[in-house]
């Protein structure tokens, strides 16, 4: 039987692991990946870096766990209300992925520098999802996700409200999209006290530019190859 001592202690140290992220994501959203170092993280928890290494092994270890962090929550990402029309659907999640991406501006960071990395996986964000995102999508923590996406999209089609089209290529034109609008020419909807208005522009950016790749009319050739 568990002790409530060693119940205590175990519950004290998942705590502690969480502020630590908590700070680690803090940190990335105002000073990027690479700019922060443990101590920073030290600091406001009140303790010395070797405290940190009772819970994670170096730096890069705790950027594996927050990449963990954002692999979980992405999964979760484009659940669609089915009693909604299938625009609806489609808009109300691409709304709440803009939301997300906003939320968690660390995560967009990370995703950034992701993209930028050969073979297209950062080292930190492949480690937390088993490998590329790219065999994620059909095997990994983000399957799910990807069969929420296909299944609305090939719904669309045959309804005749989209073309027939590859769901990762769409999520890759979503991600782009809202990744540019986010950070691209200011980052400032990534900062505390961004503006509605500014929210209001990217997501209806997002739903254009997404709407005008899977507009039925646009063309009729099969674009899933």
């Amino acid at each position: 039987m568990v002790s409530a001592a060693s119940s205590r202690k175990a519950t004290d140290k998942k705590h502690t692991s969480d502020r630590i992220l908590d700070i680690a994501e803090a940190l990335i959203a105002s000073q990027g990946v690479f700019g922060f170092r443990l101590q920073d993280i030290a600091g406001p928890l009140g303790i010395r870096v070797p405290a940190i290494y009772k819970h994670f092994r170096n730096r890069d270890d705790v950027l594996i766990a927050v990449s963990r962090r954002f692999i979980g929550l992405l999964s979760e990402q484009f659940q669609f209300d089915a009693a909604l029309p299938i625009r609806a659907r489609i808009a109300q999640a691409l709304d709440a992925f803009v939301d997300f991406n906003i939320a968690h501006p660390a995560y967009v960071r990370l995703a950034l520098i992701d993209f930028a990395t050969p073979e297209g996986g950062m080292e930190y964000v492949k480690l937390a999802a088993g490998g590329p995102f790219k065999d994620n999508f059909s095997h990994g923590p983000l399957s799910s996700m990807h069969r929420r996406l296909r299944r609305v999209l090939n719904e669309g089609a045959r309804l005749g409200e989209f073309r027939k089209c590859d769901p990762l290529r769409f999520y890759r034109v979503v991600y782009s999209t809202a990744l540019i609008e986010l950070v691209f020419p200011e980052d400032a909807l990534l900062l505390p006290g961004h503006d509605a208005r500014g929210v209001a522009r990217v997501k209806s950016s997002l739903a254009d530019i997404a709407f005008r790749y899977l507009d039925a009319t646009a063309t009729g050739r099969d674009v899933s190859q």
